[in-house]
């Protein structure tokens, strides 16, 4: 974790994380924890990208306290608080997130897509709730770096090169052992919970016929990557931002 370029801003969203989950008498920093310090730090970018997307950041806050029970002790003051299983998981897939987009850094945008993408966690259900999904947050916050994204095309193309070819694997792994494609990633069962990183990035369809896989670009762009006739030959694939040109 500490290998990472955690910008000012993350780093305060974490200390801020621990002071809420002092004030709540935890004993441990959760999603939840770290999404009410998002919300507390209010400027960066993943505070714009929820307000943007319609949500009330004072009702995320009463949710959290609301659903979080009150521990029965206070936290000691300037004890540095463990974080959960599932907040490392956050922090995990925000350095994916930022990985995925060519950045060097993490900043709060990825902080976010974190705690979407974990899921299970306090943080993520109360988004959910709030009707925020990772790929709308992802959206939002793509259109809010706009011209100010840079990302390394080859390291960019080498990842996700390697992502699809995995996935894809695994979605006609899928169709072979249940008989019928995936309705979604998330239902891929070849897949352990510590790898769910692997799906970021990728853009899935069930279809009538088949399936569609979409490697999701910073730019929006085709993501510059391309496969001979034979990978395709059998595949599920009748859609795909990959080029398939040389595809039967």
């Amino acid at each position: 974790m500490n290998g990472y370029n955690f910008t000012d801003r993350v780093r305060k969203v974490l200390q801020l994380a621990r002071e809420e989950a002092a004030r709540l008498h935890q004993e441990y920093v959760g999603t939840e924890h770290i999404l009410l310090g998002i919300v507390r730090e209010g400027e960066g970018i993943a505070v714009a990208a929820l307000t943007n997307l319609s949500v009330d950041l004072e009702e995320v806050k009463e949710t959290i306290e609301t659903t979080v029970k009150r521990g029965a002790s206070a936290s000691v003051a300037g004890v540095d608080l463990p974080y959960t299983s599932r907040a490392k998981k956050v922090l995990e897939l925000a350095m994916c997130e930022a990985r995925e987009m060519g950045h060097g850094y993490v900043g709060t945008e990825h902080l976010l897509l974190g705690v979407l993408l974990e899921e299970k966690g306090i943080g993520a259900q109360v988004l959910s709730d709030a009707g925020v999904t990772p790929d709308a947050a992802r959206a939002e916050v793509l259109r809010l770096l706009g011209e100010q994204f840079t990302y390394a095309p080859r390291a960019f193309a080498i990842e996700a090169d390697q992502r699809f070819k995995t996935v894809t694997a695994l979605v006609e792994l899928h169709r072979v052992r249940f008989g019928t494609y995936p309705d979604s990633l998330d239902d891929l069962q070849f897949l352990g919970s510590r790898d769910r990183g692997m799906l970021t990035g990728l853009r899935y369809e069930k279809l009538p016929d088949g399936y569609a896989l979409d490697i999701v670009t910073p730019t929006g762009a085709k993501p510059g990557i391309s496969y001979p006739a034979d990978f395709w030959r059998g595949l599920g694939v009748r859609r795909t931002n990959v080029d398939r040109s040389s595809a039967p």
